[in-house]
């Protein structure tokens, strides 16, 4: 596992159980990333980081009807996070690591993961 794939894990991991991402979605950077650690999307990430995935697969591992996944990865899909892809035999998901790394590693996001990191330090001591 690299740096990136360790970081990106521990973040998620951090903002998914303890959901401190700001409810202001005061602008677009703000609302990718609360869309990307929402908890059940932070799940479906850490599922895709490793390949494509059936929606049946995601579906079971998460307990989640495929409606429900289908709305709740839309946004990362239409900002292009997240693929879908529709094949003969089923849909697929697929994470874009790229695109993700970049949003990550963006000084303004990295300031508000780094304010969160913040606020959780103070919230386990």
């Amino acid at each position: 596992m690299n740096y990136f794939e360790y970081f990106m894990d521990r973040i998620i991991i951090l903002y998914s159980k303890m959901n401190i991402m700001p409810n202001s979605t005061s602008n677009e950077s703000e609302k990718i990333l609360e869309s990307l650690f929402e908890p059940d999307n932070a799940e479906i990430l850490l599922e895709l980081k490793n390949g494509p995935k059936p929606l049946s697969v995601l579906t079971e591992k998460i307990a989640i009807s495929e409606g429900d996944l289908d709305e709740k990865l839309s946004y990362l899909v239409e900002k292009g996070f997240v693929k879908k892809e529709v094949e003969h035999n089923g849909i697929f998901y697929s994470l874009d690591i790229e695109k993700l790394s970049k949003a990550l590693e963006n000084d303004d996001n990295f300031k508000n993961i780094d304010d969160g990191l913040a606020k959780l330090d103070s919230f386990l001591n």
